[in-house]
């Protein structure tokens, strides 16, 4: 019997066009052998289902006309408004997520998931939550033991005095991040006073807090992939992204050709020293292991004067495939998926009480 695959895309996000991309790749190029594939594309809160959600072109006008409305209710989808098997469903086997940023990567989607029992590809809800708020990931990383660069948290709309506090505390350059936005959506480079107050502005148009890190210059970015294929954790090789720019941009990752992250330029294996290479692979496996984090996961290092690790992308574009080489992309999303079956759907162990059949006695008739 074939196991039924959801491949969840799209979602309230200022990612939504890359979670997409990302989408179409992975269903073109999921194995066949086994697996019913469902593409769900969530638009504006209303999740969708159809044949031509394969086609990239169905995006560029979106149209709605002629595919199913659909909800997920006890690990089954139904059509919207009918409580019944949809289409000759049967109970979702695994979803595959490829939602980058908002609710699809920051524990939301992976917690309805979860209540439903449906195993998913990607961190729990835990550790999505975490790696996504760039606040509390320094937090963790720097409890561990993991170099960052110095920051600190800013509360938005800023108080008083706190550009006085940012100047004194860090000097410029400084690089303004929001909280929880990633893909470099909403990073400014600051390199004076009122590049800071626009930095900051820009970050408030995206939520009500922000990270203010001291300024790299001449520094080299270099990224580590780690998943679980098969319930074995394997590491990538470390690559380097080819920029232009002071920093990697959001058009350096997605505007160089119809495959998201897998058409950047890049040097990979990235051309560096042993040495080092073997310390960011080590650093990446030793991060993901006691953070208990799962599917595939890329991490971003920043390398000047000494490595930083700067960011844990847990939903990374085009899911990383492209860091594992030695697999076919069905190969890669095989096991993932199986990965994701063997690790269950994360159901919490049940207490359950009298404490409703007792009240039976005083409730009056």
């Amino acid at each position: 019997m074939k196991r039924d695959i959801l491949v969840i895309f799209g979602g309230n996000s200022t990612e939504h066009d890359i979670s997409v991309i990302t989408a179409v790749e992975a269903l073109n190029s999921m194995p066949i052998k086994g697996y019913n594939v469902i593409p769900i594309y969530i638009r504006d809160s209303v999740w969708y289902t159809g044949s031509r959600l394969f086609e990239i072109k169905s995006y560029i006008d979106f149209n709605p006309k002629g595919l199913n409305i659909v909800c997920v209710s006890g690990g089954k989808v139904y059509k919207a408004g009918h409580y019944k098997k949809f289409a000759g469903f049967c109970d979702a086997d695994c979803a595959v997520l490829c939602t980058h940023g908002g609710d699809g990567e920051n524990g939301s989607l992976q917690g309805l998931l979860e209540m439903n029992g449906i195993p998913y590809t990607s961190c729990d809800v835990r550790t999505s939550a975490l790696c996504m708020d760039k606040h509390l990931t320094k937090l963790a990383l720097n409890a561990m033991g993991v170099d960052t660069v110095e920051g600190r948290e800013i509360v938005l709309p800023h108080g008083e005095g706190v550009i006085d506090e940012i100047e004194s505390e860090f000097g410029y350059p400084v690089m303004v991040k929001p909280a929880e936005q990633g893909s470099s959506i909403g990073l400014t480079f600051a390199k004076n006073r009122k590049a800071l107050e626009e930095g900051l502005t820009v970050a408030a148009a995206f939520g009500k807090r922000a990270l203010v890190e001291k300024g790299l210059t001449d520094f080299a970015e270099l990224n580590v992939a780690v998943a679980t294929l098969n319930g074995k954790i394997e590491v990538s090789e470390v690559e380097r992204p080819i920029s232009a720019n002071e920093f990697l941009t959001y058009g350096d990752k997605y505007m160089g050709g119809g495959k998201g992250m897998a058409d950047l330029k890049r040097e990979f294996p990235a051309k560096i020293d042993e040495k080092t290479a073997k310390y960011l692979k080590s650093t990446a496996k030793s991060v993901y292991e006691h953070l208990g984090l799962f599917g595939v996961v890329r991490m971003d290092f920043l390398k000047k004067d000494k490595v930083y690790l700067n960011e844990i992308n847990t939903l990374p574009g085009s899911l990383a495939h492209y860091l594992f080489p030695k697999y076919s992309y069905s190969e890669f999303l095989r096991g993932l998926i199986e990965s994701s079956i063997m690790r269950g759907a994360g159901k919490k162990a049940e207490y359950k009480t009298d404490v409703l059949r007792q009240l039976r006695g005083a409730i009056k008739k």
